[in-house]
């Protein structure tokens, strides 16, 4: 059991230090050796680990999903309205982004190396997708959204909408959760029934004060759909 769990420490250790030098200098400026003095690990305890380094990229793109699912934990049991799912997922992603190095980390490899593993990056945007495009038709079921909206327009809009703030955000250093937030607002004035838009607004702001705050995520009871309210 001691062997196994320093083994397991030296894989977290590489894994760490790649996060690190990824983030600093990007992935095709880190070179193994560079990894390894950071990581202090000799070459052979590296490779006993991971055969490449695309390979610790693809281990980082999977911690990278664990924490999304752990962040996601109390939104998903907590199954609210689709639409308000929507608005609160949005936010966990950029709250997430925003404060977890590794999760920063493997959002820009995904983006800017679709050399790295292509058919996993192929089916995580798949998977996105598909999440969106469902709970925009759940949105319109449940009477929140116009029932002559294109679900899958729509979902690429909050994707691309999601992206494009984060990525100016970064290079600008404004405010990422106040820019999102002006996002969802015309959203929702293109895609929502007035009460639903109304309501989902507060849903808007306060996801947004609780990322900038750095809050306990949706600890206020949750904003009802137009049809529950």
């Amino acid at each position: 059991m001691a062997v196994q769990a320093r083994a397991e420490a030296t894989r977290q250790t590489i894994i760490d230090a790649a996060v690190e030098l990824f983030g600093e200098v990007g992935y095709g400026n880190t070179g193994l050796n560079d990894i390894f003095a950071r990581a202090q690990v000799t070459k052979g305890a590296f490779y006993y680990h991971f055969p490449t380094k695309q390979s610790v990229a693809e281990a980082i793109f999977e911690q990278a999903d664990s924490r999304f699912q752990e962040a996601l934990a109390d939104l998903i049991s907590s199954s609210p309205p689709a639409l308000e799912y929507l608005v609160r997922l949005t936010f966990i992603v950029a709250d997430v982004t925003e404060h977890d190095n590794l999760v920063r980390v493997g959002n820009l490899l995904r983006q800017g190396l679709l050399q790295v593993s292509p058919a996993a990056v192929a089916t995580f945007d798949s998977r996105r997708r598909d999440i969106l495009v469902s709970l925009v038709k759940k949105a319109v079921a449940e009477g929140d959204l116009l029932d002559d909206i294109d679900p899958d327009a729509v979902a690429h809009t909050i994707a691309t909408g999601l992206l494009g703030t984060r990525l100016l955000s970064d290079a600008t250093g404004e405010d990422m959760f106040a820019r999102l937030t002006q996002v969802w607002d015309v959203i929702l004035r293109g895609i929502a029934s007035p009460e639903s838009a109304s309501a989902n607004r507060l849903c808007v702001i306060r996801a947004a004060e609780q990322c900038r705050l750095n809050l306990p995520r949706f600890a206020a009871p949750p904003v009802l759909s137009a049809t529950e309210s």
